[in-house]
């Protein structure tokens, strides 16, 4: 592909913490009041542990009891609840605010296997004033906090899987159709379930073992994440028969499928929006945030065309769920959920247990775009979310050069230590929202494969755009002259036969190899063999049967490296990657993975 080498924007990453500015208002906000965050230890608790609760009384708030109200039978606590007494514990100082914090803590009883606990925590003063943790920023309604117990963990699969991201849309006609003639990327272009049936034997040969669908219900547009009903397919991208087909197919070929999935919001077209819009008495008023603002309801980040679900209601919450529930019926195994931390804690807690209870294995994998804090709060709710900080990273160091080696290593140390073991981070290099990789490294192939091969070698389970494994781009940058940013630029229509680049999807395939046939390169345990600024990064991976070494120079240096075992070479980057002995010599902008010698 061209490339139009012109400056590129730095990353844009959406959502409530996507500057500094916004990060430090939701810090000072989140001081000044009575904070819970889902802080409990242990954060998916089993049957028979108890519970500890922290919370942090702020600088606005005179505390001079601090309760937590309970229920396990899943109802939303009143003050009638059961209820314990929190205590006094820690004065913390906080700089930001000018002024001390005081945390509370206290536990809640143990339960049996398969009890859903809500809760919500008040805070009251000796002159009758109350806070609630965490209220609602527009209604000031209490937050309302939820575990369950059980013994689920994430599914065995989930970490032997390399997941290959679809936009329908633009991923392939079949049918023996062409791509639509269209004028602009927010139109339709005519990919369909039937094209990727059609190119399951491409997939499968790629290696990958898992397919993620953007959004497949009916939509008035291209990308679908404003659904008008949840329980059809689109028919512009075929019929609900197509779907259980790909099921079925992808299933034989020993590929799982997840749905992309929007709980959050719906489109201002969907028949229950538009009847709760018009009647005030229609049973689905409930499901949306009616208020006395300009637009008159709550919506996504304020886009009319997108009303969002007041998912506390238990009537918007069953349909929510309960179509979930029935794609997993249908053959689906799982669910990548859009703006996850739109929904409450208490949400997800329910929508996991059932779905769960439906196939023991699905999958839920979140998309919030927030804090490493609040990320690590949905362990036990959700199996993971997808790794945004490590993106944010993998781009600044191997495509912007804007932190070095040392920066590097010392964030993905620290990352892989913070969250728990059984909670995955599935990681990727760019999505349907942001510039694509090829288009910020401005077409340099050796800087993707760089980036694919730190990747791939990492722990969790990675994630591949579609088309970023043949060399597809971008024909303009996502912003614009006029400040507007239009992500539909990184979703251009998939290049297949002579378009792609072949020598990239070969370096892909066999990536892939490697990681499912060898899976001491991601499971042993990392140590730094050569670490030199500004681009050198070697690590030493130790597994149950042998030591892989990663051996990364994003430096414009030839670099040399003296390994610590016998090695042979098992994949490069670049061709002229050279092992003397035990020295590797790695040209510039080349990496390789080299297995000790037995």
């Amino acid at each position: 592909m061209t490339h139009n080498l012109t400056n590129v924007t730095q990353d844009f990453i959406f959502g409530t913490m996507a500057t500094d500015t916004l990060r430090l208002a939701a810090l000072q906000a989140e001081g000044r009041g009575l904070h819970h965050g889902n802080n409990v230890v242990p954060s998916d608790p089993e049957p028979g542990q108890s519970v500890t609760l922290t919370v942090s009384a702020g600088t606005g708030v005179s505390a001079d009891e601090v309760v937590a109200y309970y229920t396990v039978d899943g109802s939303v606590p009143s003050t009638q609840a059961m209820s314990i007494a929190l205590e006094g514990g820690n004065v913390v100082w906080d700089t930001l605010l000018w002024g001390y914090r005081y945390e509370w803590h206290g536990s809640l009883p143990a339960q049996l296997d398969g009890t859903h606990v809500r809760y919500r925590i008040v805070a009251r003063a000796r002159n009758g004033a109350e806070v609630w943790a965490d209220p609602d920023s527009v209604t000031g309604e209490p937050a309302t906090f939820a575990y369950h117990v059980d013994h689920q963990r994430v599914p065995d699969w989930v970490r032997e899987a390399v997941i290959y991201h679809i936009f329908v849309d633009r991923f392939y006609p079949g049918a023996g159709r062409a791509w639509h003639n269209v004028p602009t990327l927010n139109d339709f272009w005519g990919g369909t379930l039937r094209g990727v049936i059609e190119q399951l034997p491409y997939l499968q040969a790629l290696g990958v073992n898992c397919l993620w669908l953007s959004p497949i219900f009916p939509s008035l547009t291209h990308h679908g994440y404003d659904g008008t009903d949840y329980h059809q397919v689109e028919p512009r991208l075929g019929t609900d028969d197509d779907l259980r087909e790909l099921f079925v197919a992808a299933h034989a070929c020993g590929m799982r499928v997840l749905l992309d999935y929007v709980a959050n919001h719906v489109s201002n077209e969907h028949p229950a929006f538009v009847r709760a819009l018009r009647d005030e008495a229609a049973p689905e008023h409930s499901w949306f945030s009616f208020d006395q603002s300009e637009l008159g309801y709550r919506s996504f980040f304020g886009v009319a065309t997108m009303p969002q679900l007041n998912n506390e209601d238990p009537a918007a919450r069953n349909h929510i769920i309960g179509a979930a529930k029935y794609w997993l019926e249908q053959g689906a195994d799982g669910f990548r959920l859009d703006y996850a931390n739109g929904p409450s804690h208490g949400f997800w807690t329910q929508f996991r247990a059932e779905t769960r209870a439906v196939k023991a294995d699905s999958f839920t994998v979140g998309e919030v775009v927030e804090t490493a804090e609040l990320q690590r709060s949905y362990a036990g709710r959700l199996d993971g979310v997808l790794d945004f900080l490590l993106l944010q990273h993998m781009r600044a160091f191997f495509a912007f050069d804007t932190i070095d080696a040392s920066a590097f290593d010392h964030f993905l140390r620290r990352h892989l230590a913070y969250f728990p073991a059984d909670f995955v981070l599935p990681s990727f290099l760019d999505n349907h929202d942001m510039n694509r990789f090829l288009w910020i490294v401005q077409g340099d192939v050796r800087r993707l494969k760089l980036a694919a091969l730190c990747q791939f070698t990492l722990p969790h389970t990675p994630i591949i755009y579609y088309g970023t494994e043949v060399g597809l781009s971008q024909r303009h940058d996502l912003e614009y002259p006029d400040g507007s940013r239009r992500m539909e630029e990184s979703r251009l229509p998939m290049p297949w036969a002579a378009e792609q680049d072949g020598e990239l999807r070969a370096f892909y395939t066999q990536l892939i190899l490697l990681r499912r046939q060898h899976t001491d390169v991601w499971r042993g345990q990392r140590h730094v063999v050569a670490l030199d600024d500004p681009g050198l990064y070697v690590v030493a991976i130790t597994g149950a049967l042998s030591t892989v070494i990663v051996a990364l120079n994003r430096s414009p240096v030839i670099q040399h490296v003296n390994l610590p075992v016998a090695a042979r070479i098992g994949l490069t980057t670049a061709p002229d990657v050279q092992l003397r002995g035990q020295m590797l010599v790695l040209p510039p902008m080349a990496g390789a993975l080299l297995e000790q010698s037995l």
